[in-house]
Order: C-alpha cells, then sequence, then structure tokens
C-alpha cells in the first residue's frame, strides 16, 4: 500500500511539472548533440564499422515496431550482443587509440552530462515541492553548474560497477544454448535488468535530494541521501522495480522504437520519485499539485532547527 502511494505521488508530481519533462528532453537532445560533435572528426570510421556490424547480424529487422518481444527477444538480444562485440573489435583492430576515444566521450562524458540534467530536474521540482514555485531549466542549470558537475562525475563512475553489472548480465543471458530457454529468455531479460536498476536506485536515490535540500556539496550528501533511503528500503526497491519494470515491459511489447516516447518519461519519473522518497523520509511536507499539500503520517527523522527553513 505504502508502495503504491510513493508511486502514485511520484505520478502525480510529475503530471503537475511535466513541463520540466520537455525541457530535460531538449537538454538530452543539445547534449546528445555534443557528443556527436565530439565524435564528429572520426565519423567516417565509426560510422563505417557500425554499419558493417549491424549488416552482418541483421538487426533493422528487430527494429521495426512489434518484432522485438515474445520469441523473437532471444535471436535480438543475441544479435544485438554480437553487433556490439563486433563493432568495438573493429575499433580496437583498427586503431586503438580510435577506441579508447570512443569509450570515453560515449560512456564517461555522455552520462556526466546526462547526470548534469538529473541535478538540475532534482532542483527544479525540490522548489515545487516545497514552494509550488517554478524556476527556469537554464537559469538553474547555470546556478548550480559548480555542484552538478561534481555530482555529475562522482555518480558516473559510481555507477560504472551497476551498469557493468546490467550489461554483463544481458550478455551472460545470450550465452545459455538451451533450446527451450528461449520461451523464458523474454521474461528474465525483463526481470534481471528491472532488479539490478532496482538496487542501485536504492544506493543512488537520496543523492541529489539530499544536495538540494541541506544544500551540501556531492561528497557530504551521499551519506545523508542513503540514510534516507535506507530507512525505506524495501519501499523505494519496490517502486523503483515497478518503474523500471514497466519501461522494459512496454518497450519489448510496443518495439524499440516505442523508446523514444518511454525514455524522455522514465527518466524524469525516477527523478521525481527520489524528491517523493526524500521528503517523505524526512518528514517534510510537500506539493504534489497546485491544490494539494502531503504531510506524511509521523516523522522518521527530528528535524534540526538549522533545517527548518526547509519545512512548508
Amino acid at each position: 500500500m505504502k508502495m503504491r502511494m510513493m508511486f502514485k505521488n511520484s505520478l502525480r508530481l510529475l503530471s503537475s511539472n511535466f513541463d520540466k519533462v520537455w525541457k530535460l528532453l531538449v537538454y538530452k537532445l543539445i547534449s546528445l548533440g555534443v557528443v556527436i560533435a565530439l565524435l564528429a572528426p572520426f565519423w567516417k570510421e565509426y560510422l563505417a564499422f557500425a554499419t558493417t556490424a549491424y549488416n552482418e547480424f541483421e538487426l533493422g529487422s528487430f527494429f521495426a515496431t512489434g518484432t522485438f518481444y515474445g520469441i523473437n527477444v532471444a535471436t535480438a538480444l543475441t544479435s544485438l550482443c554480437r553487433a556490439v562485440l563486433m563493432f568495438f573489435s573493429l575499433i580496437f583492430t583498427s586503431n586503438i587509440w580510435l577506441g579508447i576515444y570512443f569509450v570515453m566521450i560515449v560512456f564517461f562524458i555522455r552520462p556526466i552530462l546526462g547526470n548534469i540534467g538529473k541535478y538540475v530536474m532534482s532542483e527544479m521540482v525540490y522548489f515545487y515541492m516545497a514552494t509550488s514555485s517554478r524556476h527556469s531549466f537554464t537559469g538553474t542549470l547555470l546556478r548550480t553548474l559548480n555542484k552538478s558537475l561534481l555530482y555529475a562525475l562522482l555518480r558516473t563512475l559510481y555507477n560504472v560497477f551497476f551498469d557493468g553489472l546490467v550489461l554483463l548480465s544481458l550478455f551472460g543471458l545470450t550465452r545459455i544454448t538451451n533450446p527451450n530457454y528461449a520461451y523464458v529468455m523474454p521474461i528474465l531479460i525483463v526481470i534481471v535488468p528491472s532488479i539490478l536498476l532496482a538496487f542501485r536506485e536504492v544506493f543512488n536515490a537520496g543523492w541529489a535530494p539530499a544536495m538540494v535540500v541541506f544544500d551540501n556539496n556531492a561528497v557530504k550528501a551521499y551519506p545523508k541521501g542513503m540514510r534516507a533511503s535506507l530507512r525505506r528500503g524495501a519501499r523505494v526497491y519496490s517502486t523503483a522495480f515497478i518503474i523500471y519494470l514497466l519501461a522494459f515491459v512496454l518497450s519489448m511489447v510496443l518495439g524499440l522504437y516505442s523508446l523514444i516516447i518511454i525514455l524522455p518519461v522514465v527518466f524524469p519519473l525516477i527523478d521525481v520519485f527520489g524528491m517523493v522518497m526524500f521528503f517523505s523520509s524526512q518528514g517534510m511536507r510537500f506539493y504534489v499539485d497546485a491544490d494539494t499539500i502531503l504531510t506524511p503520517k509521523k516523522l522518521e527523522e527530528v528535524d534540526k532547527i538549522d533545517d527548518a527553513k526547509y519545512l512548508l
């Protein structure tokens, strides 16, 4: 019941702040443009390698709407993993520095830009929850850049373990050769990543909210965010699991093209969920829409006088 309320309140708050979804989407598109621009000097080489791998495993047939579900998922995921491995093999075989540069841009710079946007989203949602006020994305980005940069860097490094674990689990699923496994794989490919990503949220969900609420830097805020998350660990995990599970199920049922719609909603929802979790754990009242203020039934932490300014 409590898990359902946390999920429901996150959806309500996201609905009240859906303008922020569009702003975050524009930011992510600009970030993608920056990544593409950084890769542009070697674009012909990367495109040639990608095209070779794409055609080798006939990936085009798996991107049609409605084909990436059911028993087809076993073949699709296996082909995709082999194509990715072939792509990196071609890059590093051709020029090792070309490969290192690609890895740095795609797996380091890109997540840093994404995590900066995540912090900005948390900051804007905080002001709405606390005072029902709205702040511009650009203004918040520039004002908090000194804090969000360190957060983005540390979170990117911190998530290497979880992200690597998800990728290894997906690759491991493709290595099973039992003929009956094809019927089970669609279920596993939804459940296994959802389990791992939900664990990641238990450790990360309170990080940005603690920075925003207590005005701490990324290092000092992490243990505060962790304590807040662990106070409601079961609810945090189950809610995050449901969010990721729904995202994976919808993408498989509707096809990979549906990710164009699903991802821009899931990412902000995770950010909003983190703020809802943190406010609830701290016993802080908050707006879920312009006319509704929610108050946790009981405080789980006695707020210090210095923190009283953060309460309504």
